[in-house]
């Protein structure tokens, strides 16, 4: 529900509550306002036209047509207005603004999908485990963060970022191309601009509170990438890190979170981890991107290949260079010995 909506009822309130007596403006009629509220009431544009508006009693458009009325007259109309909706203006504002927290994504009955921010998400999306393996691969990741920021702030390459998220979370079983969308999140692509700095290595929001409050700093962009795993899990297991802690709001975290109960799914962050109701559409929207990414399936598997093979002929070479050595050194000692001799 869009704030604009809230401006009715304000307008409403504000004509009938003034100190003077004196009203600015006179109500155009009973059946307008309570279409607005009723308008509001439901979160719908247009207007409620059903059977109470159509028996509203002639005195009272009367009333509401008339320039000047009285305060208490108008007061009193509202009050008829409300009884027929059944609802206070109290009650309007408070739903209003539930309405405005959820904002939840719609549901298109021709696809079957929810729909946020123009993205189709999956049906299944609120029941996403955070534990898992990746369904993304690297190079998705990879090249959404480049597409979308070519400049990202970071203390290392973003293949270096990527690359930590794959390490940190499959050790703990996380999710990693879900954390790192989270973590573009939380950065804006590694942009930022807000309370966190690039030079925190902080990239997911830890320990920031708003009102200019900066939150945790990590030394290199591993460590803050092993404590935002290590949140992740302080939220959604029992058992602790496999690693030292590094997270410095780790205890307090899971502490309350074994109070009030664990969550296991990325919709379980919702008004968890970030106030509002949309935390996890947001990720999943991310998420969305990145699987669109074009990319050859084969790559990686390659690349991980070539990999392997890089460091099979370094060491090698290394073994190599080793026996070329003790060679060389015998030689000498024989050498030595034989000219001791002679």
């Amino acid at each position: 529900m869009q704030f604009k909506k809230f401006t009715v009822v304000s307008m409403a309130v504000s004509m009938i509550f003034v100190t003077s007596g004196a009203i600015a403006s006179p109500l155009k009629s009973e059946r307008a306002i309570a279409e607005k509220a009723v308008q509001i009431s439901q979160g719908r544009l247009s207007p409620k036209d059903n059977k109470n508006e159509k028996k509203a009693s002639a005195q009272n458009k009367k009333k509401a047509n008339a320039k000047n009325l009285s305060a208490q007259e108008k007061l009193e109309l509202m009050k008829n207005i409300k009884q027929q909706d059944d609802l206070t203006i109290e009650e309007i504002l408070e739903q209003g603004y539930k309405e405005e927290e959820k904002q939840e994504p719609r549901k298109p009955a021709a696809t079957g999908k929810y729909v946020f921010q123009g993205i189709k998400l999956p049906d299944d999306y609120r029941s996403v485990k955070i534990y898992g393996e990746a369904v993304a691969a690297k190079e998705q990741a990879l090249k959404l963060i480049k597409t979308n920021n070519p400049k990202a702030q970071l203390s290392c390459t973003v293949e270096e970022l990527v690359e930590l998220y794959w390490q940190e979370a499959e050790r703990e079983n996380v999710r990693p191309d879900l954390a790192l969308c989270q973590a573009i999140i939380e950065t804006g692509y590694f942009g930022y601009g807000g309370d966190v700095k690039p030079e925190q290595n902080n990239f997911c929001g830890l320990g920031t509170t708003g009102g200019g409050v900066r939150g945790a700093a990590f030394k290199t962009a591993a460590i803050g990438v092993r404590a935002h795993i290590q949140h992740l899990l302080a939220y959604s297991r029992k058992k602790r890190p496999s690693t030292d802690i590094v997270d410095p709001r780790y205890e307090l975290a899971h502490n309350i979170r074994l109070e009030r109960g664990l969550v296991d799914t990325w919709y379980g962050l919702n008004g968890t981890w970030a106030m509002g109701g949309q935390y996890c559409e947001k990720i999943m929207a991310k998420y969305q991107n990145m699987l669109a990414v074009p990319y050859e399936k084969n790559v990686e598997k390659k690349k991980e290949k070539q990999e392997k093979q890089e460091k099979q002929e370094k060491r090698d070479k290394e073994k190599a260079k080793l026996k070329k050595e003790v060679k060389q050194g015998i030689r000498q000692r024989i050498d030595k010995i034989l000219q001791e001799k002679g």
